[in-house]
């Protein structure tokens, strides 16, 4: 998808922004993005796949390809979800430059989606403050994970109540790899696609 072919996925006044790995996109991202969406009265939330989080570096990652197609179809015919591929320039991806290159490209308000295991990591992530002040945190409940910024400054912060997420994706390749069938977790043509292409095979 080019620039150009992008440029009506940046209109409106709030968009959600959902970045992350998407190794493989599961039920509890689509989730996400929905109550976000009708929640917060967003125009749209854009998921952009990372191509390398520098903080998973050293792990062997489905392609990029693969990862965006699994996106694609895990949200195709969700009204106001949508794919961008702004961050594919970047490797490593820091969340970030993410939000500066959506800046670059729209005025609206970014609200940028997460979990309360990523928010638990958030000091270490690259210019923590620049990213609070470029969006508004949005945050899921984790089972068992408390929802805690320690970050100096000012923030702009939702936290949900609901879903809960209770489902990961490195626990899902862990069954996949073992040959079990998580119909529960992804998306049936997301499961489909994985398995027609040999992906999180046992080695």
């Amino acid at each position: 998808m080019s620039a150009l072919a992008e440029d009506g996925l940046w209109t409106g006044a709030r968009i959600g922004i959902m970045g992350g790995t998407f190794d493989p996109p599961h039920l509890g991202h689509v989730r996400m993005a929905q109550a976000a969406r009708a929640e917060l009265g967003l125009d749209r939330v854009l998921f952009s796949v990372s191509p390398r989080p520098p903080h998973k570096h050293d792990e062997r990652l489905a392609g990029l390809d693969d990862r965006t197609e699994m996106v694609r179809i895990a949200i195709d015919g969700l009204d106001g979800l949508a794919i961008t591929r702004i961050e594919e320039p970047h490797d490593p991806s820091y969340t970030v430059d993410l939000l500066r290159a959506c800046h670059f490209r729209t005025g609206a308000d970014l609200y940028f989606i997460v979990g309360a295991d990523s928010l638990a990591e958030f000091p270490s992530w690259r210019e923590p403050a620049e990213i609070l002040r470029l969006s508004t945190l949005v945050v899921f409940p984790r089972d068992r994970v408390p929802v805690f910024l320690d970050v100096p400054g000012e923030a702009s912060l939702v936290v949900f109540e609901s879903p809960v997420i209770d489902v990961s994706s490195t626990a899902v390749r862990e069954r996949l790899r073992a040959g079990d069938r998580p119909a529960g977790a992804l998306a049936p043509r997301v499961l489909d696609y994985i398995e027609a292409h040999g992906l999180y095979r046992a080695a």
